[in-house]
């Protein structure tokens, strides 16, 4: 009841999404996340509401889907499982897929939308702030493994040795001709 309650919400902020739901109108789709499964009926006016029925597809959604999707959003598709009416569930899933959350209309509701910009301005500020951290750690971690404790080269001292390996294979291909000339000449 709770996922059906979930997409209800969103479907309310998103008209076009509500009318291509509300064309499967009495279909029933299971939608199984990692931590709640339910079985949804699509109603006329494109909300959906709890059903007892078999469903017709699944659409299974692992932890792997929502990891991979923090990243890219591409390769977290092919996470998904389909199975039953696999065109039906790709299209409710393509439909649900393009469902977003605004949360500055939701608290705009209930603290006005002054409020709510100056809240969602602070949150933008706060939000970057792990990313940048994650950075500069990252950043700071490759530093010392190259300057502090040698675990990782400089990129001066890989090109300087790959400069040397080629001079000394030269050198060797020309003692190596040197040789053949000397035989041949002996």
């Amino acid at each position: 009841m709770i996922l059906a309650a979930v997409l209800n919400r969103l479907l309310a902020q998103d008209a076009a999404a509500k009318a291509e739901l509300a064309q499967f109108a009495g279909r029933s789709i299971k939608i199984s996340l990692p931590l709640v499964s339910e079985t949804l009926v699509l109603m006329n006016d494109g909300r959906l509401a709890e059903s007892k029925a078999e469903a017709e597809a699944t659409l299974d959604l692992p932890l792997s889907f929502f990891t991979q999707r923090m990243h890219d959003k591409t390769a977290a598709a092919r996470h998904v499982r389909l199975s039953g009416d696999m065109e039906f569930a790709s299209r409710i899933g393509h439909v649900l897929s393009g469902l977003r959350w605004d949360a500055a209309e939701e608290l705009s509701k209930y603290l006005g939308d002054a409020a709510t910009q100056r809240v969602v301005k602070l949150a933008g500020k706060i939000g970057g702030v792990p990313g940048a951290m994650g950075s500069k750690m990252v950043a700071n971690l490759a530093e010392y493994w190259r300057d502090e404790s040698p675990l990782l080269a400089h990129k001066r001292d890989v090109n300087q040795f790959c400069n040397e390996v080629d001079e000394l294979r030269d050198a060797l291909a020309r003692l190596e001709k040197r040789l053949q000339l000397c035989e041949k000449n002996a």
